[in-house]
């Protein structure tokens, strides 16, 4: 199958939406002839990668917004909303120009997977697959006292959000996608609501196989038990609510690692000499991904206290590592995160949160026994989440894609020869 793959950042040595990119592009390449569209905003990786890989590579072309300035140089615009449209808009040109020399049988948009900026890939007289697609997801009024000065900001997102299925180009791309893949139900719902026949759960994160031990971890039971959270210093990941759990755990022998930077570091630092919690609680700053492995090791318990996201790579990088996951039971990591692979908290109130998370630790320092039972079945989830298992079961979909696509055509042939 000839394939059309477009993701706006691409990397193999970044994580995230730049990794998510490259692994559809050399994964998918091993059962297709793949193309990939890309910025070229870590080019010089991506070449140097594929000029040593020893499998059936990908094409890359690279496209730029037509017009200067260019800011994306140096950079992958997170926030640049007109340069995507305007690089989007560059992508469909070359596309149909390359569609009409290659011939492609499907054309799949991955990246950025938000249901407020859909792609414009839909206008290719092929098949359109489009996600993981997340966004959709909104941060629970209740807990506004966690973003402080950032709310307001939160309440705009959260209006256009609710507003997104209205959107003439969002129900375009809805109504013309083959399938569409949601991250999460918020946003499966409102690619549904805004006319997807055929949407399904599917994680936008995955593994490699490197990075995921062959047997679950084995962990020796210590007098201590160390809970390790992991992300950005920012409101939504909401890290006061562990902050307020370990107070209410303090009479227990644990302590919490923080790995992650951001502009509320110094804040939530502060935070937690407030709480009396500093001494539990140690800062580890922005940890090299190469490292992880190590302190997913040295844990005992994840805890991932995101108030808004579409999932969590590192959810699914801590289950690899057989962490017992202690999480807010809604979005993403409540939808894919197994009931027996850890605690998932209500999602109320503050108060019924943090009351609920320090349960959950105190049944898991108890029991050492239920933190390896609830770490093996997250280790065998992830292992349903290799790149390499991914990427067959989107060709499996692809093919049905293709395949429906021929019934529907010869149907219709047989409709007009009837007449």
């Amino acid at each position: 199958m000839k394939l059309l793959l477009v993701g706006v950042v691409c990397s193999p040595v970044q994580g995230t939406e730049p990794s998510f990119t490259w692994n559809w592009a050399v994964h998918l390449a091993q059962y297709h002839d793949v193309w990939t569209m890309a910025y070229p905003h870590d080019r010089a990786n991506v070449e140097s990668f594929i000029a040593n890989w020893d499998k059936p590579r990908p094409r890359f072309i690279w496209v730029r917004p037509p017009k200067r300035p260019d800011t994306w140089i140096d950079q992958w615009p997170r926030r640049v909303r007109l340069h995507y449209l305007l690089w989007q808009r560059e992508v469909l040109r070359q596309a149909m120009a390359l569609h009409n020399s290659v011939g492609f049988d499907l054309t799949h948009h991955v990246s950025w997977g938000t249901i407020s900026l859909p792609p414009l890939l839909w206008k290719l007289p092929i098949p359109f697959a489009w996600g993981p697609v997340g966004g959709a997801q909104t941060a629970p009024g209740a807990f506004r006292r966690y973003f402080g000065m950032a709310w307001p900001s939160e309440v705009v997102r959260t209006a256009r959000v609710r507003l997104a299925c209205m959107s003439p180009s969002v129900r375009k791309a809805a109504q013309r996608c083959a399938l569409a893949l949601a991250t999460n139900q918020e946003t499966a719902d409102a690619l549904r609501n805004a006319g997807a026949n055929n949407v399904r759960m599917f994680l936008d994160s995955g593994l490699t196989t490197e990075f995921l031990p062959q047997t679950p971890v084995s962990r020796p039971v210590k007098p201590e038990l160390t809970l390790l959270w992991v992300g950005s210093m920012l409101p939504i990941k909401a890290l006061p609510l562990a902050l307020e759990a370990i107070a209410q755990t303090r009479d227990l022998p644990l302590r919490l690692l923080v790995a992650g930077d951001g502009p509320l570091m110094q804040k939530w630092r502060s935070e937690a000499r407030t709480l009396g919690v500093d001494r539990q609680v140690v800062f580890l700053g922005r940890v090299p991904w190469q490292q992880m492995p190590e302190l997913y090791r040295e844990a005992d318990v994840f805890i991932f206290t995101s108030l808004r996201d579409s999932f969590g790579t590192q959810v699914l990088e801590a289950m690899a590592h057989a962490l017992p996951i202690l999480t807010l039971n809604h979005q993403g990591v409540g939808t894919f995160v197994p009931d027996d692979a850890g605690i998932k908290v209500p999602v109320r109130s503050p108060r019924d949160t943090v009351e609920g998370l320090a349960r959950g630790i105190r049944l898991l320092a108890a029991s050492p026994e239920t933190r390896a039972e609830m770490g093996r079945k997250g280790w065998e989830f992830a292992r349903t989440q290799t790149w390499e298992r991914r990427a067959r079961k989107m060709s499996c979909w692809y093919q049905e894609i293709i395949e429906s696509r021929q019934m529907a055509e010869s149907h219709l042939e047989q409709e007009c020869h009837a007449e």
